[in-house]
This record gives structure tokens, C-alpha cells and sequence, in this order.
């Protein structure tokens, strides 16, 4: 496989950003998805002089609002008449377009802007990690893992929707055909966000666990997740409003209330910062997951002596930044050897790639 990909890389050209700033240019635009990925789009397109008109968003909680000065409205109020162009923001483009076109909507775009921005397509990238990408690629321990490997960067060099369409498979950060839950973990989650991942880690184990740390740094992403976990028992829960990282203390992070938040040198907020193997008492972790928007490697830092001395399972996000997919697997492989090194993917996009080490 990675012979063919080397092959597609001469070949490869990047999405023309310009070409698409011509269509797009004085025309009317619909965000369609009012969540993290929509936030990021509209910075990016508000700076670039977009007119952004509205939101779209399918959930109703959000209708009326307004999200970085951009009113959140429901589909009947837009109509699908042709006189907005949509572009979709959700993790999972190629399904939301195929709904929106059975809707009747006539004018509609799935071009992946935040990831074009951010170089997720930028094959030269690609070309010049090939040496780290080949060692990733032989340091996976099934095929599948490699099948979802090379069909990820396939999607990176071609902008092929089609590449994912085999390789998404079951529950995030609880694969059942990688390990099972025991009765003794100790589970942290990083990026704890809004309660969602610990709650279907208390219900997957039927509430036989030993503890939970959870860590959520942005102030009303951590109310929301406090409020969403109370009903598990106090004792064998502790909540952090900090995130983990490479060392104590407070950082600069811009703070948006959603998934889209952040740690910035040049970020409006300050928040608190903690070393995971400073942070745990008694417990020790027996699975660790990370969901933190970019500062995996830096989380990992915090957690190396844990990780050398208890190896806990491992659930680390990998699609954050463009080097993230190989760079990762080979930072932990380096902190510990033993690990085998497994990576699943849960959407149609690029969004939501895991690399897990047990």
C-alpha cells in the first residue's frame, strides 16, 4: 500500500484554495454545523472576507443564538431556494450533503477549508515524513490498522471521501476488537469536555471501576461536564479544571465553550496546566485517553513516567495537527517499546483518528 501512496504523492496536487476563494467570492454563505469544526471555519472565513450570513444547525438549543457574531438558525428559516451557498462543517461531510441535497438544497459545498487551512493536504508535508511514515506504518500491529493508516493518507493526497468508506468501525476510545474493560481500571480522561466519554466508560463497565480522573480546561466546557457525571459516586471521581501538558502552571488558551477550544501562545485566556505524573494520587491509571485539540505530545511529556513504569492503555487522538498520524506512534513508542500500536478511525472525514497503544 504505502508503494501506491508513494506513487500518488508525484501526482498529487494540493486543493486549489484559490479557486475556490473565486467561487465563493460575493456570494451569501451558510455554515452548516454550529459546532467546533463551524467555529474554526468561520474565523477563517470572516478574516478572509467571506460573507457569512448564518449558521445552520440541527440542534435545536442552538437556534437563535449567535456564535463568533453569527446567528444560529434552523433549516425552514434559511430555505433552500438557492440563494445562499452551504458549506458544511461537521466532522462528516459526505453524509450531511447527501441529506442536505435530499432536502432540495441546490447550492452546496463539502471543500474542507479548516483542514485545508491548517495543511492537512499538503502532500509535499507528506513526502518530506516519508521516512517517519514508513516507521509508523511498520510499527502497527494488524492489517486493519494499517489499511486505516494508508487509506487516511490516500483521502490527505487525493481529497477522495470514498477512502474512509471501509475503515470506519465501532465505539470510540472503547474498541472491542483491541482490549476489554475490567472491573479494577482506573480510567483518565483528557479532554473530558463535556462528560460524554465518561459516561459511556461508567456504563460500559456497569460502574465496576476503581476511579476516574477527568480534565477539562475551559471554564464552561467544565460546569457542562460536572453537571453531566453527578450522578456518578464522588469518591471514586476527581475532576480537574485544568488540562494535562508537559509541565505546571498556566498557559495561554482561547476558551470557546466548545470542542474547537484551545492552547495558544497568543491565546485571550489563561488557564491551569498539570503534569499527569504529578496529578494522580493512590490511583494508578490503567487507560488514559486524549482528546485535547493538539497538545497530545505535550500531554505525553507529563505522563512519561506513568507510562514507562504501569504502561496503561492508551486511547491518544492523532488528527489534530497534519504530522500528528505519525508523529504520535512514534513518540509512544519511544516512551515505551512494549506497546503495540493499533489505529481506528470513526468518521467520514478526517476528524476523529485514535491511535491506541495496550
Amino acid at each position: 500500500m504505502l508503494e501506491q501512496l508513494h506513487s500518488i504523492i508525484k501526482k498529487a496536487k494540493n486543493p486549489d484554495v484559490k479557486y475556490y476563494d473565486s467561487l465563493l467570492k460575493n456570494q451569501k454563505i451558510v455554515l452548516y454545523g454550529a459546532g467546533g469544526v463551524g467555529f474554526i471555519t468561520s474565523k477563517i472565513m470572516k478574516n478572509k472576507g467571506y460573507n457569512v450570513c448564518y449558521f445552520i444547525d440541527d440542534d435545536e438549543k442552538k437556534h437563535g443564538s449567535c456564535i463568533n457574531g453569527i446567528k444560529v438558525a434552523a433549516h425552514k428559516d434559511i430555505g433552500c431556494k438557492g440563494e445562499f451557498t452551504v458549506l458544511i462543517c461537521l466532522p462528516e461531510p459526505m453524509d450531511s450533503y447527501n441529506k442536505l441535497l435530499d432536502s432540495g438544497y441546490k447550492e452546496i459545498s463539502y471543500f474542507p477549508l479548516m483542514m485545508v487551512e491548517n495543511g492537512f493536504y499538503d502532500a509535499l508535508m507528506i513526502e518530506m515524513n516519508w521516512e517517519k511514515v514508513e516507521k509508523t506504518y511498520d510499527l502497527l500491529y494488524d492489517d486493519f490498522s494499517k489499511k486505516v493508516f494508508g487509506n487516511i493518507l490516500k483521502h490527505r493526497l487525493t481529497v477522495d471521501f470514498s477512502s474512509f468508506n471501509n475503515i470506519i468501525r465501532g465505539k470510540q476510545y472503547f474498541p472491542v476488537d483491541i482490549f476489554t474493560l475490567g472491573d479494577m481500571e482506573c480510567f483518565v480522561d483528557g479532554g473530558a469536555y463535556n462528560g460524554e466519554t465518561i459516561s459511556d466508560f461508567n456504563e460500559i463497565t456497569n460502574s465496576k471501576f476503581i476511579y476516574i480522573y477527568g480534565f477539562e480546561p475551559d471554564r464552561d466546557n467544565f460546569k457542562r461536564l460536572a453537571d453531566s457525571v453527578n450522578n456518578i459516586d464522588n469518591k471514586r471521581l476527581k475532576l480537574f479544571n485544568s488540562g494535562l501538558y508537559s509541565k505546571n502552571g498556566e498557559v495561554g488558551f482561547n476558551s470557546f465553550g466548545n470542542s474547537g477550544s484551545y492552547v495558544s501562545r497568543t491565546g485571550k485566556d489563561k488557564v491551569s496546566m498539570t503534569r499527569l505524573d504529578d496529578a494522580i494520587d493512590e490511583y494508578i491509571p490503567t487507560y488514559i485517553k486524549l482528546d485535547i485539540e493538539g497538545s497530545e505530545k505535550d500531554a505525553l511529556y507529563g505522563m512519561g513516567n506513568i507510562i514507562c513504569n504501569y504502561k496503561p492503555k492508551l486511547a491518544v487522538s492523532v488528527y489534530h495537527k497534519p504530522a500528528d498520524l505519525w508523529e504520535l506512534p512514534l513518540f509512544i513508542h519511544k516512551l515505551n517499546t512494549s506497546y503495540k500500536l493499533y489505529i481506528r478511525h470513526y468518521l467520514n472525514g478526517l476528524n476523529e483518528t485514535v491511535c491506541y497503544a495496550i
